[in-house]
C-alpha cells in the first residue's frame, strides 16, 4: 500500500481489481484505507478522500495515543498477564517471577526491554506453532519473520515466507493462533477462496471470535510503539 497525505492526515492508498467503488475504511489496526477500482485514476480517489475530510478527521482524532510501557503497568504476553516491576539494581534485562516482569536498568529503557523480550517470546511461539500447523497440510514455511506492520497482522509470500506483526504478542493466545493458522493456510491456498477458509477452519476453531477481537482491539495493539 502507498502512504498518502490528505490535508493534515495520512492514509494508505490501494487499488483492487474486484472493487467497484471508491471507499474509505478504518482497518482493525486503526489506519484509514482509501481503496479504488484498478482502472480508477488516483487523482479521482484523492478527490473523493478530500470530499470526506471531516470523516477522516473524526477517525484520526479518535485514534489511541502512543502506548509506552512503564513501571506498574499491566500487560498480556502470549495470553499471560504480568505486572511490570522496575528494579534499577537488577543486573539483567528481564526476569519473569510468577506474574511479575522485573526490569532492570534505567527507567527510560523499560519499554524497549519489555518489547524486546516480548518479540523473542513471540518468535519462539510462532516458529513452533507454524511448523506444527504446516505439517498438518504437508507444507513447510521457508522463513518466519516478525515485522512492525500497520496495515496487516500477517502475510505469506509466494516463496512461502511467513511474516507477522510483532504486536500480536500482546493479544490473547487464541487471536495469535488464528493469525498463525491464517497465514499457514496460505501455504496451501494463496487466495481467500472457500477452499482457503476451509483450511483455516481445519487448523483453528476460534477464527470468528479472533476476528471480532481484532476489530475491537486492534487499534490498541497498533498504538504500542
Amino acid at each position: 500500500m502507498e502512504k498518502i497525505k490528505i490535508g493534515d492526515y495520512f492514509l494508505f492508498f490501494e487499488k483492487k481489481r474486484k472493487t467497484k467503488n471508491i471507499r474509505l475504511r478504518l482497518n482493525p489496526s486503526g489506519n484509514i484505507i482509501l481503496t479504488c477500482p484498478w482502472y480508477c485514476r488516483k487523482t479521482k480517489a484523492i478527490s473523493f478522500a478530500e470530499e470526506n475530510l471531516e470523516w477522516i478527521k473524526k477517525q484520526t482524532e479518535n485514534k489511541i495515543p502512543p502506548i509506552r510501557f512503564k513501571h506498574n503497568d499491566t500487560l498480556t504476553i502470549l495470553g499471560t498477564t504480568y505486572q511490570i516491576c522496575h528494579n534499577p539494581e537488577h543486573k539483567y534485562g528481564i526476569l519473569c517471577q510468577e506474574n511479575l516482569l522485573i526490569v532492570g536498568g534505567d527507567a527510560e529503557f523499560i519499554h524497549r526491554r519489555i518489547t524486546d523480550f516480548a518479540k523473542k517470546e513471540l518468535y519462539v511461539y510462532i516458529q513452533e506453532k507454524a511448523f506444527q500447523l504446516a505439517e498438518k497440510l504437508n507444507e513447510k514455511p521457508h522463513k518466519i519473520t516478525l515485522r512492525n506492520t500497520s496495515t496487516r497482522w500477517g502475510s505469506c509470500s509466494s516463496r512461502k515466507d511467513l511474516n507477522f506483526c510483532w504486536k500480536l504478542v500482546f493479544a490473547p493466545r487464541f487471536v495469535i493462533d488464528y493469525i498463525i493458522a491464517h497465514e499457514v493456510s496460505h501455504l496451501k491456498e494463496m487466495n481467500h477462496s472457500s477452499a482457503f477458509w476451509k483450511t483455516v477452519a481445519l487448523l483453528e476453531s476460534e477464527q470468528a471470535e479472533a476476528q471480532i477481537w481484532l476489530r475491537k482491539n486492534g487499534k490498541y495493539l497498533q498504538a504500542i510503539i
